[in-house]
Parts: C-alpha cells; sequence; structure tokens
C-alpha cells in the first residue's frame, strides 16, 4: 500500500499553480480591474463646474490644472461634496481656411475627430460654460444652444462689447489677467450654455448643476483685478 506524503507549503503552492495557473490568472485580473473600479468610483467626485474649450490652441495639463484652479477661486462647492472642482474639457481642432489666407490646409483626420467629439460634448457632454473659437461659437448660435447674455446676468455688469449679445472676448475681461485663463487664445469666446428647461437639446443637466455654473460664469464676468 501507497503512503501519502504530506506536502509542504512551498509544494502546495507549487502543486497549486501547476494545475490552476490561468484560473489565477484570469481572476487575479478580474480583481484588480473591479478594485480599480471601486476605486474610481468612490474616489472621484463630481464638479461643480464644467468648462468646454474649443479652438486651434492646445491647452496644456500644467495650464490646465492653473486655469481650473483660478476658476475654483470664482466658485462654490454647489454639490455640497466638501471640494470645489472644476472639470475642463479641451478640444483641440485648427483653423479652417487654406494656404491663401495665410491659414494652413486642415489635418484632415485630426480635424475630422475634432468636430465629432465637439459634436458629442454638446448632445450629450457635460460642459455649461464654453470658451470656444469663433467658428465654433458661431455653430452654438446657429444651433441655438447658447443663452442671451441679458437673460442669465444683471444689467450691472453685462459686458459692452458683446459678441452678438451671446458671448463676450475672453481678452475683454479682467479675469483673463488670471493665472490660466492667460493662456487661453485672446480670440476666445466666453458663453453659456443654455438652461436646460430652454435648451432644443436635452443633454442630462439638471437646472441645479445650471444654475450653479451660471453662477460662476457670472463671477468671470464681474471680476476686477486687484
Amino acid at each position: 500500500m501507497e503512503t501519502k506524503t504530506k506536502m509542504n507549503a512551498r509544494e502546495w503552492m507549487e502543486n497549486l499553480w501547476y494545475h490552476y495557473k490561468w484560473l489565477i490568472i484570469f481572476g487575479g485580473l478580474i480583481l484588480a480591474f473591479l478594485i480599480i473600479s471601486l476605486f474610481q468610483h468612490f474616489g472621484s467626485k463630481d464638479p461643480d463646474v464644467n468648462i468646454l474649450h474649443v479652438g486651434p490652441m492646445y491647452i496644456s495639463p500644467e495650464s490646465a490644472e492653473t486655469l481650473k484652479g483660478s476658476v475654483a477661486t470664482l466658485s462654490e462647492d454647489y454639490n455640497d461634496d466638501g471640494d470645489i472642482n472644476v472639470a475642463l474639457l479641451d478640444i483641440t481642432v485648427n483653423k479652417f481656411g487654406n494656404e491663401e489666407e495665410g491659414i494652413d490646409p486642415m489635418n484632415y483626420d485630426q480635424n475630422n475627430n475634432g468636430l465629432k467629439r465637439f459634436q458629442t460634448e454638446v448632445r450629450a457632454g457635460d460642459a455649461v460654460i464654453y470658451l470656444l473659437d469663433e467658428e465654433f461659437f458661431n455653430i452654438c448660435m446657429e444651433e441655438n444652444l447658447l443663452s442671451p447674455l441679458k437673460d442669465v446676468v444683471s444689467e450691472e455688469i453685462l459686458p459692452e462689447n458683446t459678441v452678438k449679445g451671446y458671448g463676450v472676448k475672453i481678452s475683454d475681461l479682467d479675469a483673463y489677467k488670471l493665472s490660466g485663463l492667460s493662456n487661453v487664445p485672446n480670440t476666445a469666446i466666453l458663453c453659456l450654455r443654455r438652461s436646460p428647461e430652454l435648451d432644443p437639446i436635452k443633454y442630462g443637466r439638471t437646472v441645479e448643476v445650471w444654475e450653479g455654473n451660471r453662477k460662476t460664469f457670472e463671477n468671470i464676468l464681474k471680476y476686477k483685478a486687484k
């Protein structure tokens, strides 16, 4: 009669790995995915302010963080989660035009992807405050997506030089002197998305979220450099 030799811990582990190697690897990957997903879900907080920048100039990560920090000083904790969080989506799309106009020809793939992201954002995105190159401002105007300034801010702070009554060049405001915002192209037009109650596209933002962004938009307009 054969007698079974009791395996030590090392032999037991080697035997387990030999018979169940792929099952252990697969299970480990699933566990790692679940841990990362849970961390992202519970560790992330909803932004109080959502900004969209679209234009030919790329905003570096460093400038983006500085910009968000400056806007945070003009914002409040609208969602009551204990922090003031500002989200920024930067979409880079080159100028349209041709060499005769002094503008480089479009990089088709890059610009096509940028245009698709822009169209997706205005239909299903989170951004309420927009910083747009003129061409994209005009697209939003044509689609009736923007709020008339006179309807969302008090007359006392209504800028003298508006763009069609729906926006203002960021460089015309004192807020353009703030760190981060000064890195945005001086031709960028600051504007506000329509309230969800009036928006022709139901993009998922609540009136409460929109109102918080509107307050920050108003604070940007009335900011005075010291």
